[in-house]
């Protein structure tokens, strides 16, 4: 059939539609199984946007299945690792797999713990638009990024849904970052959200490695702190544009914490100098 090679989502969703209304009945759910590869090992060009995004090519059969389920567009797919019983969920960007095979972003194979050649059960399912999701980069070099609100747009472009418990990957200029999701809302069953034409509130935890400068005693000597921060890539400070842009004063530890923090470093640097 001529629309096995259909590539634009915009004209599958046309399609379901027209099956819709041509057709009644209650829609049942697609449920298939496929041998599943990174994107890399795909025939044909690079697809480098493809692996940092958050949708799955899947063969042109899985299109003419989806139609006659009466599947509603956006397509939401629950992927099911059922040998190490790890979950979680992606769109589909192109019906342009090989017959019995999916591809699917590096960070999708990670999460799901897949070897390539492995079997991916692929169940269409529906999520609630999100409305809040808290992130926490993986790493400071998040930090550099002059405004992350506009980055995240665009990379959350290459995203149909985000599941609590994900460490997806988007590219900016040249770097790779990794974001955990940590909460979502509305927080149902699934742990998941939509995250396509919604208005998205979006929070942040501390990157993993970021400290709180602390404050050290009179006995300390700026000698022995320099020594104590040799390597470790300078000082981070909480109020610079980074942090201000999202709002790092709201997430920074209470003051009993940092209390704990202070009197650990000056018990540290103590006589020191």
């Amino acid at each position: 059939m001529s629309y096995y090679n259909i590539q634009d989502p915009d004209e599958a969703m046309g399609m379901y539609q027209r099956a819709m209304m041509a057709r009644g009945g209650r829609p049942r759910r697609f449920d298939e199984y496929y041998r599943c590869y990174p994107i890399a090992m795909m025939p044909g060009p690079e697809r480098e946007s493809a692996n940092h995004g958050g949708k799955i090519f899947l063969p042109a059969s899985a299109l003419d299945k989806l139609t006659q389920l009466h599947i509603t567009y956006p397509m939401l797919f629950e992927l099911i690792n059922g040998a190490k019983s790890k979950s979680t969920h992606a769109g589909v960007l192109e019906f342009t797999a090989e017959e019995g095979r999916c591809y699917l972003p590096f960070w999708l194979m990670q999460t799901l713990l897949l070897e390539p050649g492995d079997l991916l059960q692929t169940k269409s399912t529906d999520l609630p638009p999100g409305q809040f999701i808290k992130l926490q980069p993986q790493n400071t070099n998040f930090l550099e990024i002059s405004d992350p609100k506009a980055v995240l747009e665009t990379a959350f472009r290459n995203f149909s849904c985000l599941t609590v418990g994900d460490v997806f990957t988007f590219s900016y200029n040249d770097d790779v970052y990794e974001i955990a999701v940590l909460e979502v809302k509305p927080d149902r069953e699934r742990h998941a959200i939509s995250v396509q034409e919604t208005d998205l509130e979006v929070d942040f935890a501390p990157p993993v490695g970021y400290q709180e400068p602390s404050k050290t005693s009179g006995t300390s000597t700026p000698r022995s702190i320099g020594s104590a921060m040799a390597g470790k890539g300078g000082m981070m400070h909480t109020e610079g544009s980074m942090a201000q842009a999202i709002n790092y004063s709201a997430i920074a530890p209470n003051s009993n914490a940092a209390a704990v923090g202070h009197a650990k470093a000056t018990s540290a640097f103590t006589g020191s100098g």
